[in-house]
C-alpha cells in the first residue's frame, strides 16, 4: 500500500467527528496539516472525499481551526478550477481559422 494511501486512511478516520472530538488540539492540528499535504498526492476521487470530510468537519470544530480548514478548502478548489481551465484550453488548441495556437500563452494570460 502506498504511503499516501495509509496516511489517507488514518487522516480520514481522524476527521470523522466522533474521532475528532477525542483528539487533543495538537493532534487535530496535525491532522489538518496531514490532510493539506496529502492533497497533491491523491487521485481526484480521494481528494474530493477528503475535501468533503473537511467541509463537514468545519461546522463542528473550534473557531481556531475553522480558518485553517477554510484555507485548505479554498486552496484546493482554486487549484481544481485552474486545472479544469488548463484542460479546457489544452482541448481547444485550434484557432477559428483551423491553425494550432499556443495554449501556454493562454494559460499565462489567465494568470
Amino acid at each position: 500500500m502506498p504511503e499516501s494511501q495509509w496516511k489517507l486512511t488514518i487522516v480520514e478516520r481522524n476527521l470523522l467527528l466522533c474521532n475528532w472530538v477525542k483528539l487533543i488540539p495538537e493532534a487535530q492540528e496535525q491532522m489538518l496539516w496531514e490532510a493539506d499535504s496529502l492533497m497533491g498526492d491523491l487521485p481526484l476521487p480521494d481528494r474530493q472525499r477528503l475535501l468533503t470530510s473537511l467541509e463537514a468537519l468545519q461546522k463542528h470544530t473550534e473557531l481556531s481551526f475553522q480558518p485553517k480548514i477554510q484555507l485548505i478548502l479554498n486552496r484546493q478548489f482554486s487549484l481544481d478550477i485552474r486545472k479544469a481551465l488548463e484542460l479546457n484550453i489544452n482541448l481547444t488548441t485550434l484557432g477559428a481559422d483551423g491553425q494550432q495556437i499556443n495554449s501556454s500563452v493562454l494559460v499565462e494570460a489567465i494568470n
